[in-house]
Order: structure tokens, then sequence, then C-alpha cells
């Protein structure tokens, strides 16, 4: 354990004893968060029923008020739950522009800067925390960089909001892209990698796809009738899903990943960068040779879903943990479900011809924001911290967990024989009967292998999973760089701009692919217009300061 782990642990145990002599500041910082009190010694009343307001992950239209997992926290706490309903980033905007914030909300759409700009919420003593939550500081000491990101700068006996957390997006790896390998095996196709068998129909490559091989494949599912049926009705690449940055997957077959990479020394997000411009012309190119899916630019992910599905498609952009049951709605599962006879082959990728796949990685499990309304005073602000603790730690209480991620236990769900893994009895979707409303952020390393290792993910573990030894990890590289603290003027600019810059860069890349625009001739105006939107300013800000590994490296010094 490094001395800054130990340093914290000390200090922690110092306020413990020193409870009732010290008197700490909640309301001083920058201003835009209040504290109605110091914290010390605030206790929620055990015979007062707290109403709290609240939203956060699946808490949208077709929420079920009074749910399971909803009435299962209000008997155990003695609360009064009102879910407020928000779907999208434009009804969560619509709901605090409104003066409706909830009590408490979890968000991954709305940043630290924007909620203290709006003067929306207040900060939570450290001590208060450590009272209501000593479970969380434990993973928080085991992942320092946290604490770089939701400590108050103007006072450290604070937090500026609570980090949930997912092991999902460091202990694995996840970026995976998938083949119909019944159809590479039809047409006799060198890979160029070694294929293993995992499960019964599943095959794991132990390398990423060369681009010109990759070509080539897509030209065989295209033109050389790969499922034998004698007619020439099959595609290549299917539409990758935009949403979510599924197209990023692709950007590893030049050289760069879709984070923000390390220009000569500068930080450069990757649709500025030189190697982007290649990414352009080669699917530009593709796409001239009806390669990939016509309507790549769709948004919709399920008419993609569907050409896997029926067999119109063999090539897909996935993540290796779709192989869970929680993505029973698309393939590769439909895939294996509907047709008997089908194969697939999971790659990490692919990669340039003799280079290597490379691949993002978050660079802690802090995953989404836990935001307090500012008009909340701190014996209220107590009660929602132990909500907080049981709805994503369970008290501590692994059973409660399980129930608020699977229902109901012995009716939708029980333990296995060793009473380690939960085992379902129903497949409830995410947000039937309040599942994962309330638990989504709270997915420690336990419930991660809950609900991202079943039996065919398990299967090719030694691939992906950390704890297997993962050969592909080693290819994951953190973003360069990433203003955790909120030290600069990055996250400012950025929601500034990001409206229009987001749509231009989707646009100029909607007309590269297509071949409405050529890319060389172009370029130059492109990255005009970007400086134009603001995109120089903004990443001027992140000179600022230094890189993620630097930041890692003076944690495990310190």
């Amino acid at each position: 354990m490094s001395k800054k782990r130990d340093r914290k642990r000390l200090w922690s145990l110092c306020i413990l004893l020193s409870l009732a002599a010290a008197a700490i500041s909640g309301c001083s910082g920058s201003g835009k968060n209040t504290s109605s009190g110091g914290g010390r010694g605030a206790e929620p009343d055990p015979d007062k029923v707290y109403d709290i307001t609240y939203t956060g992950y699946w808490c949208y239209s077709d929420y079920e008020d009074g749910s399971f997992a909803e009435k299962m926290i209000e008997d155990a706490l003695n609360i009064n739950l009102t879910v407020e309903k928000a779907e999208t980033t434009d009804t969560i905007d619509l709901l605090l522009a409104s003066g409706e914030m909830p009590d408490c909300m979890w968000t991954e759409e709305k940043t630290l800067s924007w909620m203290q700009a709006q003067e929306l919420i207040r900060t939570i003593p450290k001590e208060m925390v450590e009272k209501y939550c000593p479970l969380l500081l434990n993973y928080y000491d085991e992942n320092p960089l946290i604490y770089k990101m939701i400590l108050n700068p103007e006072n450290e006996e604070e937090f500026l909001y609570l980090a949930g957390l997912t092991f999902q997006f460091v202990d694995y790896y996840l970026p995976g892209d998938c083949y119909r390998y019944d159809w590479i095996e039809n047409l006799g196709i060198d890979l160029g990698v070694n294929v293993e068998q995992v499960s019964d129909r599943l095959y794991v490559a132990d390398n990423g796809i060369e681009l010109s091989k990759f070509a080539e494949i897509m030209d065989g599912f295209v033109n050389k009738d790969p499922d034998g049926n004698g007619k020439n009705d099959t595609l290549g690449a299917a539409a990758p899903d935009w949403g979510v940055g599924n197209i990023g997957q692709f950007y590893s077959a030049y050289g760069f990943a879709k984070e923000i990479n390390n220009v000569n020394g500068r930080a450069e997000h990757s649709y500025a960068m030189e190697e982007y411009k290649e990414f352009l012309k080669g699917f530009q190119d593709l796409y001239a040779r009806n390669l990939i899916d016509p309507e790549i630019i769709s948004p919709d992910r399920t008419l993609a879903w569907d050409k896997i599905n029926t067999g119109a498609a063999g090539y897909w952009l996935t993540s290796v943990n779709a192989l869970n049951s929680w993505a029973v709605d698309r393939p590769p599962l439909t895939l294996f479900d509907r047709d008997p006879n089908a194969k697939i082959l999971i790659t990490p990728g692919i990669r340039p011809d003799g280079g290597e796949v490379r691949a993002a990685v978050n660079p802690t499990p802090a995953y989404g924001r836990f935001f307090v309304n500012r008009d909340v005073d701190d014996e209220k602000l107590a009660k929602i911290l132990q909500f907080f603790n049981y709805s994503i730690l369970g008290n501590g209480d692994k059973e409660i967990v399980a129930s608020l991620f699977f229902g109901e236990k012995d009716v939708d769900w029980k333990w296995d024989e060793a009473g380690e893994m939960p085992i379902k009895i129903n497949q409830l979707n995410s947000g039937d009967k309040g599942t994962w409303s309330f638990s989504q952020f709270g997915q420690t390393e336990e419930v991660t292998r809950w609900i991202g290792e079943e039996e065919l993910f398990r299967a090719g573990g030694k691939y992906w999973s950390a704890k297997d030894g993962g050969s592909w990890l080693k290819w994951q590289h953190r973003p360069y760089k990433e203003d955790l603290a909120n030290e600069t003027k990055y996250g400012d600019i950025f929601q500034k701009i990001r409206g229009d810059l987001d749509a231009y860069v989707s646009n100029y890349r909607t007309q590269a692919i297509l071949g409405q625009i050529d890319v060389d001739s172009t370029w130059d105006s492109y990255l005009a217009e970007l400086d134009r939107l603001g995109y120089n300013t903004m990443m001027d800000e992140l000179e600022k300061i230094p890189p993620i590994e630097e930041m890692i490296e003076e944690y495990e010094k310190d």
C-alpha cells in the first residue's frame, strides 16, 4: 500500500477520534456550493419519515412508481421516495431549469462545473461521508485519483459530489468486434491470427485483424456468397452504434484511440488528428466498394442488430460484456438464439498492417456523479447519505445489493450453491421492478462479477478479464489528459461549444464517409472551422495540467 493511502487512512482515524472537538466549515468553497452547516454531529431523527426526491439511471418515463426496489428502500430507511422521471439530457435540463432539482440525483450527463454555474448543488462534509458511507472511502483510498475529482479544492474537508463505482471499465477489455466465423470458414480465409474455440459456437482471436485482411473479409462477405445460399444478398460491416461511440473502435485500425490522444506532446481529440483524416479516407473507400452497410450513418442501432440477427450482415461492433444476459435483446445472444448454425468470432479490434490494436480504458473506476441539492440541510443530508449507502453498497449486505439489481429473492433470483453468485429465476430487464434504478452506480468488484461474468463471458476470460490475466489488456491506454479535478476552464468551454462542435464533426464525418466531399482538399478548412468554434481554445486549457500517467505516478510516489 502506498504512503499516500496510509496517510489517508490515518487521517480518517484521527477525524473519527476527534469528532467532538472538530469544527469544520461546510460553507466555505467556491460560492457555487452551499452547505447549511459543518455536518458535525448531524443525525437524522429516527422517528421522522423523510421525504426525498431523486432521479437517476433507469428513472425513465416508464419507471414504475412504488416499484419493488423503491418500496424496499423506503421500508429499510423509513423514508418516502419520489422518483423524478428524466429520460434524456434534454429532459434532465428541463427538470433542472424549472428549479425543480431533486434532493439528490445521479448523472453522467451533467458536469460539476455546469451544476456549480447554475448554483444547484451543495458540498458534502467528509466526516459525514465517513460516518454514513465508510465502505465507499475504502474504494476511494484504493483509487486516489477519485479524490482529485471530488474534493473541494478550496476546502479539502468536503466533497463537491460523490462518485459511484464500476470495475467494468478498468478490470476488463470491453471493446470487441464480431464476425460470422462460419462465413469465414466457408470462404477459407486465413485470418493471420490464432483462433481458439472457447465455447460451443464462440471463438476468440488472440490478436486484432489487420486492416487489409479486414477489407478482404468484408469483400468475401459481400461478393462471395459466404452463407452458401447461391444469392448475392449479404453485407459486410453493419452500422455501428454512433450514439455510444462504437465508431471509435474503428480508429484502432489507423493507430489511435477515440479518447484524447498525445500528438507530439499536445492533447488532441481523435477527430482533430491526421490519423482521423486517414480513417475518413479509408472508410470512404470501403463505402464506395460497398463493403460496409449503406445505412452506416443511421443512428438507429436496432437496424444493424436486425441485419445481424437475420443473417444479412456478417460483422458488427459490440462489447465483450454483451455476452452476458443483460444484452439478451441484441447480438450475439439474439443471433445464437435465432440461428443454431451461427458461429461467432470475437477479436480485440482491427489493427494497422504490421501495427497493434489500440483501445481506450478509463483512468479510474469512478462512475457517475451523485449531486445533492443546495437547499438540503445537514440533517436531511445525513438521511440522503444513508440512502446513498444502502442503494449502492447495501450497507455492506450483499443480499440487499443483489435484490436492488435482480429483484425479489427466491422470486426473481436465488443464490448459487456456494452462496456467492445470484442465479436469475426471472430475466428482468434493467429498470423492471425498479432494479438498477437506484443501484446502477454501485458496481463494486463483486457486483461487476455478478452482472458481467456469466458463463459465456467467462469462457473467454483469459483474453479480456484482469483477474484471469487477460492477454488483450496490454492494448488498453488511458486518455492522455483529462481534467479530473476541474482545474482549468476546459469543461466550461466544452459545455458552451459542445452542441455546435458535435454537430459539425458529425456532419463532416458523414459527408466524408459517403463520398460527398474530398477529405484531402477540405481538411484544412475543417480544422479552421474547429478552431473558429473554439476547439483550440478549449484544448489550450488542457496544456495547463499534467498527463494522466504523471498524475498517477505522483500519487504512487507520495
